[in-house]
């Protein structure tokens, strides 16, 4: 079964400080008031919705909590991700800010929308021992293989992604990276995204053995390496996703910012694997630093 996709309406998105020191795609800081940054990552969020909508995708959206100020909750894939086998995998959260977005009711939420939870895994307790994996955003996963990828962070502990891994049931390759000011990217997606054909990676931020080894196991799982240069990263070239339409065919979900970045000849090598669905959020990814990826969840739950 293909899976669908989870988004999170935010109530409070904003600049959040907390995140801001290991996050260099946090571009800027709003210059309006508070309440119009929201309102705008609102807007941006609706338009987004209502694009996939449109492509016919099938969006299951949950709703953010008004009690319980989360500047960061639109990017609900850090938060948790369910697994094909009907796991629903509850994750450590770096900034105390987002340990709030933890949800205690996500299983009934989504049991009510109509989807059938097998197993819940939480890891979030492994925040309190300052040990930190953030989702999807730390983990590129491809299930097919069991195999799992990570850069290393202060958001990506390698001894609990080892752990992970290990329990899990997935072969880690973990790795460190460096941007141009020689820190580490704060997640894998934005420096890797999986197709079933096609692989995005960041060619310069790993270092070169690492690089080999990783080229060698996507070469092996039969995708089609393509390589993206440092400014096609800062612009979220790799934080996409990859998903199956319901009526067969394959989508590529992006931001207008990656799809410009991509450029002509990538552009169309990406249209010939599978439709480019484009969207809007340019006060998302300038503020939030987190793009189209960052605000999708895949829900392999089946339905009850």
């Amino acid at each position: 079964m293909a899976p669908g996709l989870l988004m999170l309406r935010p109530q409070h998105f904003g600049w959040n400080s907390e995140t801001s020191s290991s996050n260099a795609f946090q571009k800027s800081q709003p210059q309006s008031l508070p309440d119009l940054t929201a309102q705008q990552g609102l807007r941006e969020f609706d338009a987004m919705h209502s694009r996939l909508l449109e492509a016919g995708l099938q969006v299951t959206v949950l709703t953010d909590r008004k009690e319980v100020p989360c500047p960061d909750a639109v990017f609900l894939n850090n938060l948790f991700c369910t697994l094909p086998d009907g796991g629903l995998i509850h994750f450590p959260m770096e900034a105390p800010s987002r340990r709030l977005e933890k949800r205690q009711d996500l299983a009934h939420l989504l049991i009510e929308a109509g989807y059938r939870v097998a197993y819940e895994s939480d890891w979030s307790d492994w925040a309190e021992e300052g040990m930190c994996l953030e989702g999807t955003g730390s983990l590129v996963l491809d299930h097919t293989n069991r195999w799992a990828y990570a850069a290393f962070s202060t958001r990506t502990s390698p001894d609990l992604f080892e752990r992970w891994c290990s329990e899990m049931g997935y072969q880690g390759w973990g790795f460190e990276t460096r941007d141009a000011r020689g820190m580490p990217y704060y997640h894998t997606n934005v420096l890797m995204s999986l197709g079933q054909n096609l692989a995005f990676v960041a060619h310069d931020a790993m270092n070169p053995t690492a690089r080999e080894e990783i080229l060698r196991c996507l070469a092996q799982s039969g995708r089609e390496v393509l390589l993206l240069s440092p400014a096609q990263i800062d612009s979220f070239g790799a934080n996409v996703l990859q998903v199956q339409h319901p009526a067969g065919h394959r989508c590529w979900i992006a931001s207008e910012t990656a799809v410009q970045a991509w450029g002509n000849e990538l552009k169309q090598r990406v249209e010939a694997d599978g439709e480019i669905i484009s969207v809007s959020i340019p006060t998302i990814e300038k503020i939030g630093g987190g793009s189209a990826r960052c605000m999708l969840a895949e829900n392999y739950l089946p339905l009850l």
